[in-house]
């Protein structure tokens, strides 16, 4: 039998758990407040982004995912670009010139240059009309109700800029030029402040994901020093490369 003295002590009990639940739940809540109020977030783009859709072959859900499947692993800098767009298909991929300026994985020096595609770029939909006119659907608009330059961004996010500074996770195609790992997935902007900036907006990652994790990258490294990043991918390579002698 419980005694009186006992039931008091147990409510007790109760009312002190559930408060360290509470303010458990609200440090959380706070915590995760602070790291959304640090999240930077950078369009890069002079005209309407437009989202695509695409079917991704592969998809990572953590920084070691994606370095474990980069041949390159680097910090570069975007110094030329060109769009091909395709008005009778209607599609646009754009490659870039990256000159590498820190190598963190990849038989590949300071100073190398690579060309990397990503599908997506700078779209003129009145060329587009000239091939869609009459066609059902084929109604392209800007925001003034007239056809114009967009940019198109697979799920949200465009291809890099000319100018700007990444971190990025690059894998070789058979044509000698490199893709983004995870397509979309393996990049995210450096700014003159050595901070981590996202180009696929916070509405994008939370309402317009439909991918589980797509955009981890950029959900946990925007607005953190680049150290962060730099410190888990050279624990990820140094642990490899010792699995590696290991083995020899």
């Amino acid at each position: 039998m419980i005694g009186i003295k006992n039931i008091k002590s147990t409510k007790k009990i109760a009312l002190a758990s559930i408060g360290f639940i509470t303010i458990a739940g609200l440090a959380v809540y706070y915590i995760g407040d602070l790291k959304k109020q640090n999240f930077l977030y950078s369009s890069d783009s002079d005209y309407r982004i437009v989202s695509g859709e695409a079917m991704f072959a592969e998809t990572f859900t953590d920084v070691e995912g994606l370095a474990e499947n980069a041949d390159i692993i680097a910090e570069a800098e975007v110094i030329s670009q060109k769009s091909n767009p395709n008005y009778e298909r209607l599609d646009v991929y754009t490659v870039s010139e990256l000159r590498l300026t820190r190598v963190y994985k990849g038989d590949v020096e300071i100073g190398d240059t690579v060309s990397v595609l990503e599908t997506g770029g700078e779209f003129d939909e009145r060329e587009a009309s000239k091939y869609t006119s009459g066609k059902p659907g084929s109604e392209l608009k800007d925001d003034l109700g007239e056809p114009g330059i967009i940019t198109i961004g697979i799920e949200g996010s465009i291809p890099m800029k000319e100018g700007n500074k990444y971190f990025v996770f690059l894998t070789e195609n058979r044509d000698d030029v490199y893709n983004i790992v995870g397509s979309v997935q393996g990049k995210i902007k450096i700014n003159d402040e050595k901070t981590l900036v996202s180009q696929v907006s916070s509405e994008v990652i939370k309402h317009g994901n439909k991918h589980s994790n797509l955009f981890f990258l950029q959900e946990n490294y925007s607005g953190e020093n680049i150290s962060e990043l730099i410190y888990e991918v050279e624990r990820i390579v140094n642990n490899r490369n010792k699995r590696h002698i290991t083995h020899i």
